[in-house]
């Protein structure tokens, strides 16, 4: 499961050392690395909420306790960060939401859709900086992890996972109206948007507070009605033209 470091404790100085202390080189590692992770830690909750144009590397130093050069001496430069935050957070996560859709998985393409989903939510409830990030850096035109990010987009996952949804189609256990390379467009939406947007909603007067739980539950609805074929349906599924083909 991916899950973000916890930030280290720190023992007191007064504290009497351990009756078998570690090899010194292991413990100057551990720090390191515990270090290094608490900064990456701040960056991401800090890009999300403010946007990386500004946000200093000198913030992100104060958030994690530590000096500005502290921050150049783990990451060099703002760019080599963004390549921390891109490489060590948000491909990993892809990589867990994407794994379930493997080439050897059997299962009905319904249940795929579902554990897609719950592995979505699962992600975004451990990186709650994840959504307003992915809007922000990602979606916007201008963002400063779009470019980054199209290095890292699971292509061939997502050429899978709308061959299975395909391949469904044409057995009849799901709706042939949806557009099945589409479909995960949709889901991300779905997700996504109202948790990026969550924030402004709850200090919106009137409008309804979003509440995790009930997304899903909205979200899971939603998908299982719409991926359900209608009774009495003779529908094909759409056909696909390659481009600069007749139609």
């Amino acid at each position: 499961m991916l899950k973000p470091p916890a930030a280290p404790a720190r023992p007191h100085a007064s504290q009497p050392e351990s009756a078998q202390p570690r090899p010194r080189g292991r413990r100057r590692a551990t720090a390191d690395l515990d270090v290094r992770e608490r900064l990456l830690a701040c960056a991401t909750q800090l890009f999300a909420e403010r946007g990386i144009a500004a946000t200093t590397m000198a913030q992100i130093a104060a958030a994690a306790g530590v000096t500005s050069a502290m921050v150049h001496y783990y990451f060099t430069n703002r760019e080599k960060l963004l390549d921390a935050v891109v490489d060590e957070r948000i491909a990993r996560s892809i990589a867990f939401v994407w794994s379930s859709v493997e080439s050897g998985d059997e299962r009905d393409a319904h249940a795929l859709v579902e554990d897609l989903v719950a592995r979505m939510f699962d992600v975004t409830a451990r990186m709650p900086w994840l959504p307003p990030l992915w809007l922000r850096e990602i979606v916007n035109e201008g963002g400063l992890l779009r470019e980054r990010m199209l290095k890292v987009l699971p292509v061939d996952q997502l050429q899978r996972f709308a061959s299975r949804i395909g391949a469904a189609q044409r057995d009849g256990a799901i709706n042939p109206a949806l557009e099945a390379p589409l479909l995960f467009m949709s889901i991300l939406a779905l997700i996504m948007l109202p948790l990026a947007t969550a924030k402004t909603w709850q200090s919106t007067r009137g409008l309804p507070k979003i509440e995790r739980d009930v997304l899903h539950r909205h979200v899971s609805a939603l998908l299982s009605a719409a991926l359900q074929v209608p009774p009495g349906n003779a529908m094909t599924p759409p056909a696909h033209h390659a481009p600069g083909s007749a139609t």
